[in-house]
């Protein structure tokens, strides 16, 4: 969803689409570059050039988000593929089945860059704790984040429509070893988002992606 939001903070600045081939990168690099001087490029990043803005976040749950790792970065971007296609590794497979993929999430996080990125732990985005954003919004509240930047900013703000896999991915579909490796993985996020979400309560409903 942060893409989403970006490219609508984007067409708001602009009055036209982020065209990433003319810029020669995504929207991320380009706000990046935009905040170089105010925000520490860090892990979490040091936000306090930032004092005096209100600063928000959003947040999802960490099995979902997980789960569309698959679904999105390996299945419909092939990152996998793509990555062994240079650097080929043997005992990997280029496009994994999911059991095979949370299996070994800890093999593909170290080959491929982009799939650790995707599935680093929130903290290492958001910090230890979320006490330095003024707001914290969880993806399914997407119409009150956009009504709350609408009143801020005093115009209009419509969130693009999100690009999604086409591909679908229920966590009990899963092998119970997978299983098992995703609550192993994502027990720090579900402990930093703890008044959010539990993984109790997410495992109550159906979980897919």
């Amino acid at each position: 969803m942060s893409t989403s939001v970006l490219r609508s903070f984007y067409r708001l600045e602009h009055g036209a689409a982020f065209d990433r081939a003319s810029f020669g990168g995504n929207i991320h690099r380009f706000y990046r570059q935009r905040l170089a001087g105010r925000v520490r490029a860090i892990e979490p990043p040091d936000l306090s050039g930032l004092a005096g803005l209100w600063l928000f976040t959003i947040i999802r749950d960490p099995i979902r988000r997980l789960l569309s790792v698959y679904t999105n970065r390996v299945l419909a971007h092939r990152d996998i593929a793509k990555a062994l296609e240079k650097a080929p590794d043997a005992t990997l497979e280029p496009m994994p089945a999911a059991d095979t993929f949370f299996r070994d999430l800890a093999a593909y996080r170290a080959a491929v860059p982009s799939i650790r990125h995707h599935t680093d732990p929130f903290a290492q985005f958001l910090g230890p704790d979320l006490g330095r954003f003024d707001a914290v919004f969880q993806v399914e509240q997407a119409s009150a984040l956009q009504d709350q930047l609408t009143a801020r900013l005093g115009q209009a703000f419509t969130l693009e429509n999100e690009q999604r896999s086409t591909a679908r991915l229920s966590f009990d579909d899963l092998s119970p070893e997978a299983r098992a490796a995703i609550l192993t993985h994502t027990q720090p996020d579900y402990e930093l988002l703890a008044a959010y979400y539990s993984p109790e309560s997410s495992l109550r409903r159906p979980l897919r992606a």
